[in-house]
């Protein structure tokens, strides 16, 4: 139901208004009167009605400044003006404020039936629209967590490319392009304290986020497995040692809140600053190798302080994507070589420290891992971790990158083998239908060429012939069961054309149609 205020000062005016309308639109409106133009801005104001029929002549606030006044509070109400032929010019000025139409006394029904009819559609409409808006604004609030989720996981796992991170910070309203990423690396070293996280794993998460959003206006990832990334930007006017500073002053308050409030310990893990998307991941990866050696638990440290101590450089972000190369071919042999390389550059690098060999073994196969997305990154960590000296390390490390082909190995023969259960449900929901191989292709996102490879290698046999089988079984079945004409099976197997039909029969079974339902006749005791 609408509401319609009818300002005029003559009360048969308004009581004649309102019995016309209530009988040529009845239970459509919640009548309002006013007798002056004060009185129909305060109703107006206080009741914020959908339409105004207002009279241009009234004492004390005329028609024309009462619709300035209610224009300027309540924008969406749509007003009327009723004024006598006199009047005329001031109902073209009422226009020219925005009332949405006029009437000239007497107006006659189908005058105001008309009008009334065009603003109900109109409000209706504007309805309709603000429903839609609100619905498009509720999705994209639900979506913008899931895009900065994606987004923290494309910085973790380097695994899209370029424009789609730019598309998912356009989508975020991020602006800036360069910054560091800190990572919180929760303690496993007791069951206790593993399973006192897990239980509080959302809490932790919704705490993170709650306090350094409004402070670091971070890109907050999601926690996989023991760790949390948080991607921080460049605060405006800091650089060098005073952003080391600040970031580390910042980590020792997240790593104290967090166990003050939930009494678990963690260590966190500070990236350098980097520009642009993709310094901004190797910023991740090199905290992940801050929080990757055990002593370092309940500390709070930097990977340029780390380099520092250490005196080591980086190995080349080239060397270790040529080496995820390698492993994304599935080629151990290659991917070894390659980590045998990198293997003794920071051996040489490490000038006989051990612990910071381990250090950086652990931190570039982390990354692999994350890379290849395995989900043996806890196992991976203490199983390097447990090793005591460089050859250990580096067959344990072989280990792990024969691990990962396998794995991606397996996935592919799973995602294969998913693909082809996924075609063969949607052949037997379609195959009575005029369905082709690329259709089923387009399906299950694979090129014509590739399914068809796939499919014969999975069935044993091509597409085409699986279809004609499910179509002539189909159509075996129903010639026992003699309740349609071999013309009209035809039709329902999925053939146009009955002496097509009739042939694909005999192929598959030796026999025509005709021939198969005379067999099926003479074994029938009836």
């Amino acid at each position: 139901m609408f509401s319609l205020l009818i300002a005029d000062d003559e009360a048969l005016e308004r009581e004649g208004l309102e019995l016309m309308i209530r009988h040529i639109l009845p239970d459509t409106f919640h009548f309002l009167h006013a007798d002056n133009g004060r009185k129909a801005i305060q109703i107006a104001e206080e009741e914020r009605p959908d339409f105004i029929f207002m009279d241009i002549k009234m004492p004390g606030i005329q028609g024309l400044e009462a619709v300035r006044h209610i224009s300027s509070i309540v924008p969406s109400t749509k007003i009327v003006i009723i004024t006598a032929h006199d009047y005329f010019s001031y109902a073209k000025e009422g226009l020219a404020l925005g009332v949405r139409d006029y009437l000239l006394k007497p107006a006659r029904p189908e005058e105001i039936l008309h009008v009334l009819q065009l603003l109900i559609t109109e409000k209706e409409e504007e309805k309709y629209l603000r429903n839609q808006q609100l619905e498009l604004q509720e999705k994209l609030s639900q979506l913008i967590p899931l895009a900065e989720n994606e987004l923290s996981l494309m910085l973790m796992l380097e695994s899209v490319q370029e424009v789609e991170l730019e598309q998912l910070a356009a989508l975020l309203n991020l602006q800036w392009h360069k910054g560091y990423a800190m990572v919180l690396s929760f303690s496993r070293k007791s069951k206790k304290e593993w399973d006192e996280f897990q239980v509080l794993k959302r809490e932790v998460y919704e705490a993170v986020k709650h306090f350094t959003k409004p402070n670091l206006s971070p890109i907050v990832g999601p926690i996989v497995g023991h760790q949390m990334a948080l991607f921080i930007p460049l605060p405006p006017g800091s650089h060098g040692y005073s952003q080391r500073i600040h970031s580390l002053e910042w980590g020792e308050r997240i790593r104290r809140g967090i166990e003050e409030r939930f009494h678990l310990s963690l260590s966190v893990g500070i990236g350098p600053v980097r520009e642009v998307w993709d310094g901004i991941s190797r910023s991740y990866r090199e905290a992940v190798r801050v929080c990757a050696e055990d002593n370092l638990l309940l500390n709070v440290r930097h990977y340029d302080d780390m380099l520092l101590s250490s005196g080591q450089t980086m190995i080349s972000l080239d060397d270790e994507k040529k080496l995820l190369d390698a492993l994304l071919r599935h080629n151990k042999q290659e991917s070894a070589e390659k980590f045998g390389s990198l293997y003794s550059i920071l051996e040489g690098k490490s000038l006989g420290s051990f612990t910071t060999l381990r250090v950086e073994v652990i931190g570039l196969l982390m990354f692999l891992c994350r890379a290849v997305q395995s989900g043996e990154g806890a196992n991976l960590m203490a199983c390097l971790s447990a090793t005591e000296d460089s050859d250990a390390l580096r067959k344990s490390a072989l280990y792990w990158l024969d691990s990962f082909i396998d794995g991606l190995r397996e996935e592919r023969e799973q995602s294969r083998s998913h693909v082809f259960r996924r075609a063969l449900l949607y052949i037997e929901q379609k195959y009575k239908d005029d369905i082709s191989m690329e259709q089923i292709a387009e399906y299950v996102n694979l090129s014509p060429h590739y399914f068809s490879k796939l499919f014969k290698q999975h069935a044993g046999e091509t597409f085409i012939d699986h279809v004609t089988g499910l179509r002539i079984k189909e159509a075996k079945q129903l010639i026992v069961e003699q309740g349609l004409s071999l013309k009209e099976i035809c039709y329902e197997v999925g053939y146009k054309d009955p002496n097509y039909f009739s042939r694909v029969f005999k192929k598959a079974t030796g026999i025509t149609p005709s021939e198969y339902r005379q067999q099926i006749e003479k074994k029938s005791p009836c």
